[in-house]
């Protein structure tokens, strides 16, 4: 399973099957936390794009390996933070769940976004 899957899973589970509630404002503030750091993520992620496509190496051999090395390594960290960020809105799902305020998630994530933006 792909980084926090296991994580996020279980806590779906839980949170589906009623072993796990919570307070609608507590909930709401661990889930705000993660969709805060999923949208970080997802910034990452751009930037690793960017890195995968970066020129400017020259043309010897030498260089060729270096900037496939480099792209080989940033499409790898693009990976791992998609990944983290799908954890990170399962986890914040769990959370939700276990409230009972599920139906919340667009908009504490459309919240999470702008607090990112207006930070940049």
């Amino acid at each position: 399973m792909a980084i926090g899957g296991d994580a996020a899973a279980q806590l779906w589970n839980a949170a589906s099957s009623g072993q796990l509630t919570m307070e609608p404002d507590a909930a709401r503030e661990v889930a705000q936390a993660y969709l805060r750091f999923a949208a970080m993520c997802d910034e990452w992620v751009v930037e690793a794009e960017r890195l995968i496509n970066i020129h400017g190496f020259g043309s010897l051999d030498s260089a060729r390996q270096l900037q496939q090395g480099f792209a080989k390594k940033a499409d790898g960290a693009k990976q791992v933070l998609e990944q983290m960020a799908t954890a990170a809105r399962g986890m914040a799902n769990g959370y939700l769940q276990a409230a009972g305020i599920l139906a919340e998630a667009d908009q504490l994530s459309a919240a999470a976004l702008s607090a990112i933006a207006g930070q940049g």
